[in-house]
C-alpha cells in the first residue's frame, strides 16, 4: 500500500511551485500527495497577480478531512498566508506526524508569501519537526546575515535554538559559491551536502520540491540525513531539465527523473525488438559493414545529457556464415561505441533524433533513402583531422552542422586509407528505423 504524505500551501496557477508541485514531487518517489490549499494564486512565469486566501473555517475543513480518512505518514507546509491559517495548524496539525515546513516568507518575484512573519515563527514553526529555508529565509529567522558556509552553520543552530525544531536545514541555492552547499543541523552536528552548482534560469519551485521530497522520503520510513540526500539529488536533477515555458522564470521538472526511468525501461525493450527484426529480416545482411553495424537508441532527446542515456547492443549486430544475423545481446546504457556517440552529438545539435545505426556503404541504399524522401550529405572523410580515437563521431557531427546548421538524416563517406566507406542513418523513433530498413531492402 502507498503511504500518504499531505501538502499545505498555496495553488500555483503556473504549475510551478505550491501544492501542485509538492504532489508532483511526491508520486515521483512513490508517495500518494493530497492537498491542503491555503490560498489561490493569479501568478504564471513572470510573477504574482494577486492572492486570494480561502478563509480559515474552509482552510480548517480541509486538513480535517484529510486526517479523518488517510494514514498521512508526513506533512509539508509551504504558503500558509494568514495569522488564522497560521494559528490552525498550530491547533490541528497532531504531534504524532512529522511536519516538513517551507518558510515561503517571498515568492520568486519579491512577492510576499506569509503575512505575519511574527504569527509564522509563533505558530508555524513550533509545529517542524524539518525546517528548510534558504539563505534569506534563514537570515529573517536568525537574524544572521549569511554569505557563506559558517554562517549557515552558525544559522542553523541559531534556529534550532530560537524555536527547539529537530532538525534544521540551510539552503545554499542563495548563496554566491561555486559549489551548491546544504547544511543539516541535528541538535548535536552539522551535516554538510554538497553538489555541483547547476546555471539555470528555470528555477521556480525548487523549494517546494526539496522540502516535498524530504516529506516523501520521511513519509516511508527513511532518516532525515538520508531523506535530505535524496530530495537534493532529486532537485538538481529537477534544476537540469527545468522547463522553459512562458515569457519569464520556468519551473523545474520534479517528474523529469520518473520520465527518464520509464523511457530507459522503454529503450531496452525497443532494443530486443528491434534484435529481432535484425535476425529474421531475410535480407538485412545486406546492410551490415566489414567492421559490423551497431543500433544505438537513446530516451527522450529532451532528457538526453550523456552516454548514460544512450544504448546499444554489447556485441555488436553481426553479419555470419551464410547470410545470417545475430545481434551480440545485451542492449547497455553507456556504452562508448562510435554509435552512441554520433547519436550523442547528433542530438545536442538540436535534432529530434533517438535512433541511429551505421549501415554499409552502397550507392543504391543512399538512393533508397532518397527515394524515402530522406536528405543525404555526402562527407569527405580526407577532411578529417588527425587526432585520438574516439573523436570521429563529435568532428563528424561538428563538420556537417557547421556546413549546413543542421544535420541530415543521412550522412554518409566513401572512405578513406584504412577506413571503410559508410552511411550513418538516424531517425525519430525505433518503428521508422524499422520502417525505413524494410523500405530499402525491399529496393536491394
Amino acid at each position: 500500500m502507498k503511504n500518504v504524505a499531505m501538502a499545505i500551501g498555496g495553488f500555483d496557477t503556473g504549475g510551478g511551485a505550491g501544492v501542485e508541485s509538492d504532489i508532483k514531487t511526491m508520486e515521483a518517489l512513490g508517495v500518494h500527495g493530497v492537498a491542503v490549499v491555503s490560498a489561490l494564486t493569479a501568478q504564471n512565469t513572470q510573477g504574482i497577480r494577486e492572492v486570494l486566501p480561502v478563509s480559515a473555517d474552509f482552510f480548517r475543513r480541509e486538513i480535517e478531512a484529510i486526517l479523518e480518512d488517510f494514514q498521512v505518514k508526513c506533512i509539508k507546509t509551504g504558503m500558509i498566508y494568514t495569522p488564522e491559517q497560521m494559528k490552525i495548524i498550530h491547533q490541528v496539525l497532531p504531534g504524532n506526524i512529522p511536519v516538513v515546513v517551507d518558510p515561503v516568507i517571498y515568492a520568486k518575484d519579491g512577492t510576499k508569501l506569509i503575512a505575519d512573519v511574527e504569527s509564522f515563527k509563533q505558530y508555524v514553526i513550533p509545529k517542524a519537526f524539518v525546517i528548510t529555508p534558504n539563505a534569506i529565509e534563514a537570515e529573517i529567522l536568525s537574524g544572521i546575515k549569511i554569505s557563506g558556509l559558517k554562517d549557515q552553520i552558525l544559522a542553523s543552530r541559531k534556529i534550532h535554538e530560537m524555536f527547539s525544531v529537530p532538525y534544521v536545514i540551510v539552503k545554499g541555492g542563495h548563496v554566491v559559491a561555486e559549489e551548491s552547499v546544504d547544511v543539516l543541523y541535528d541538535g548535536k552536528d552539522n551535516v554538510i551536502f554538497k553538489s555541483r552548482r547547476i546555471e539555470a534560469k528555470h528555477t521556480h519551485g525548487t523549494g517546494s520540491v526539496f522540502a516535498s521530497a524530504i516529506c516523501s522520503m520521511l513519509a516511508q520510513g527513511h532518516s532525515v540525513e538520508n531523506s535530505t540526500r535524496v530530495a537534493k539529488d532529486l532537485l538538481d536533477e529537477s534544476i537540469g531539465f527545468g522547463l522553459g515555458i512562458g515569457k519569464g522564470v520556468g519551473p523545474v521538472d520534479p517528474i523529469a527523473s520518473l520520465h527518464r526511468k520509464i523511457d530507459k525501461l522503454k529503450v531496452l525493450e525497443d532494443m530486443v525488438k528491434f534484435a529481432d527484426f535484425a535476425e529474421n529480416e531475410r535480407k538485412f545482411h545486406m546492410l551490415i559493414p566489414e567492421v559490423q553495424s551497431n543500433l544505438a537508441h537513446s530516451i527522450d532527446p529532451r532528457y538526453v545529457r550523456s552516454l548514460e542515456d544512450v544504448a546499444t547492443y554489447r556485441g555488436r549486430i553481426i553479419r555470419e556464415w551464410g547470410g545470417r544475423v545475430r545481434v551480440g545481446m545485451p542492449a547497455m546504457f553507456g556504452f562508448p561505441t562510435h554509435t552512441a556517440r554520433l547519436l550523442l552529438s547528433v542530438i545536442s545539435k538540436g535534432s529530434r533524433a533517438n535512433t541511429l545505426m551505421n549501415i554499409r556503404y552502397d550507392p543504391n541504399i543512399v538512393n533508397s533513402f532518397k527515394k524515402l524522401g530522406y536528405e543525404v550529405f555526402e562527407v569527405d572523410r580526407t577532411k578529417e583531422p588527425e587526432g585520438p580515437e574516439g573523436r570521429t563521431m563529435n568532428w563528424l557531427a561538428e563538420y556537417v552542422y557547421s556546413t549546413l546548421g543542421k544535420i541530415p538524416n543521412v550522412i554518409f563517406d566513401r572512405g578513406k586509407v584504412g577506413k571503410e566507406a559508410m552511411i550513418r542513418f538516424w531517425t525519430s523513433s525505433i518503428d521508422e528505423m524499422v520502417e525505413s530498413l524494410k523500405s530499402v531492402l525491399r529496393d536491394l
